[in-house]
């Protein structure tokens, strides 16, 4: 007998959820999101269509579920700049070596590669990458910035124009190098000696 109350909306199942997100995650990654299969997923989540739509509504939420992932997965490899007792150097460091050590993984490559041929036949899925992924990056970035100015550990300025010369000075022309070379070889490329060098520039620059 329906009494007209709502059921208490049932919990998310998490483990199944992060089955669907690591089926995604493989799926986009090798097929990009145009030609992506939510049947491809559901079959390797071991789950049904029907629960993928009801966790996500839509395969562009799924994609961008999947993309903000990664970035947690990311943001949680990287140190807090937060302690006075460390040296700011160490924890640049730290930034710096995981980082590199995320976005220059052979498969994070590959993916960017389909992601730039995605863009061009589907522009909407740029925006949706970028407010899943980079933007989200760069906020986190520019909060840690914000910060250390803040204990007067670097000079004041703009956080989120520092954020982005820290970015660049790290990458560099790395990115160039892995849009066109052997994935596989991509961490050859990147030294401690080269981070290091982009470390201390970027805190000669703003020194206090």
């Amino acid at each position: 007998m329906n009494t007209g109350k709502r059921l208490p909306h049932r919990p998310v199942d998490q483990t199944k959820q992060d089955a669907i997100l690591a089926s995604a995650r493989a799926e986009f990654f090798e097929y990009g999101f145009a030609s992506a299969s939510i049947e491809r997923i559901a079959a390797a989540a071991n789950v049904s269509k029907v629960t993928i739509y009801n966790h996500f509504q839509t395969k562009e939420n799924l994609f961008s579920a999947m993309v903000g992932s990664e970035c947690r997965v990311m943001r949680g490899s990287l140190p807090e700049i937060s302690d006075d007792e460390v040296p700011l150097r160490v924890e640049l460091m730290g930034f710096a070596e995981s980082m590199m050590k995320f976005l220059s993984s052979p498969d994070i490559i590959r993916f960017d590669r389909r992601m730039a041929a995605e863009v061009e036949r589907h522009p909407e899925m740029g925006e949706l990458f970028l407010n899943a992924g980079p933007r989200l990056m760069h906020k986190m970035l520019t909060e840690m910035i914000a910060t250390e100015m803040d204990r007067g550990r670097l000079a004041k300025a703009d956080p989120r124009e520092a954020a982005a010369h820290l970015y660049g000075m790290i990458k560099g022309f790395a990115d160039v190098e892995w849009r066109f070379s052997n994935p596989e070889s991509a961490p050859e490329s990147v030294t401690s000696a080269t981070l290091g060098a982009a470390v201390d520039r970027f805190l000669f620059a703003y020194r206090p």
